[in-house]
């Protein structure tokens, strides 16, 4: 008769292997997380669900392989697969993540270096929490409410691409800020600060996305509800308002829009990952 522990170990492997197979992970990797979890489940009590224990194993894993280029002229640490990918399968949150890799770190006797790149991690997901808890509100005083936005689509013989949306700038923003982020919440922040003004300015110069705009932002051109309304002669900047707004030292986020900032958007111009007017 087998034992209760038997059964245990045997539930967990037919997880695990479901696990796997959803993440469609190589075998190497998949007997190497198992291996780990069976020498420090026998070593220690790993408390609470054994797949959250199993997905830290399959990341300390995952992270030790090398998968080679496509050219073969070098590598990649890590085989491809993303950690959100690998926590929904595991159907374990962010913070519940980094609770037990510390644990999983301590009984496996990890490496320094892996340790660092795992606090790493953790210190840009708190910076990337309290800047997004400060993003919507700002994004609502400059641009329109994402959630008002009509989301009909007009149907016809041949399906046209639509515009922009307030959704789309509002989830471009979020994207192009993470790409240029910063680890240090300050400067996140004003990194923010210098992304808003970037859509900002874009919006306010490209003649059919004005509508984006919330008409009550007191940083608009006087005139901007007007029928005559004339674009200023230089691009303005808000970088200063917003500052003043909601709490950011102005000399610091101008110095990080000119020295950060502006070479970071001419570098992704230069890359082809952005396209459109440099000067806006």
């Amino acid at each position: 008769m087998a034992s209760s522990s038997d059964d245990e170990e045997a539930n967990s492997s037919e997880r695990f292997e479901s696990l796997c197979r959803d993440l469609n992970m190589d075998e190497d990797t998949s007997q190497e997380a198992w291996s780990s979890y069976k020498k420090i489940s026998t070593n220690y009590t790993l408390e609470g669900d054994s797949l959250h224990w199993l997905a830290c194993a399959l990341y300390v894993a995952c992270r030790k392989s090398v998968v080679p280029t496509v050219d073969s002229s070098g590598t990649v640490e890590g085989n491809c697969v993303s950690l959100t990918r690998l926590l929904r399968a595991a159907k374990l949150s962010l913070i519940q993540f980094f609770s037990k890799m510390k644990k999983w770190l301590d009984m496996s006797n990890a490496a320094g270096d892996f340790r660092k790149k795992i606090e790493l991690l953790e210190r840009n997901f708190h910076v990337s929490t309290v800047i997004f808890k400060k993003y919507e509100p700002i994004f609502l005083e400059i641009f329109k409410d994402p959630r008002e936005e009509n989301t009909k689509t007009q149907r016809g013989r041949k399906s046209r691409k639509q515009p922009c949306s307030v959704g789309d700038v509002f989830a471009f923003c979020w994207t192009l800020l993470y790409s240029g982020e910063s680890d240090d919440l300050v400067n996140s922040y004003h990194l923010l600060l210098c992304c808003l003004d970037l859509l900002y300015s874009n919006a306010l110069f490209t003649k059919n996305r004005r509508e984006l705009l919330n008409a009550n932002f007191e940083g608009l051109p006087q005139d901007f509800g007007n029928r005559d309304f004339k674009l200023p002669a230089d691009v303005p900047c808000i970088v200063e308002r917003l500052c003043n707004r909601h709490q950011g030292i102005v000399l610091e986020a101008k110095g990080i829009k000119e020295h950060h900032w502006k070479p970071f958007i001419k570098q992704l111009f230069e890359k082809k990952t952005l396209k459109g007017n440099e000067e806006t």
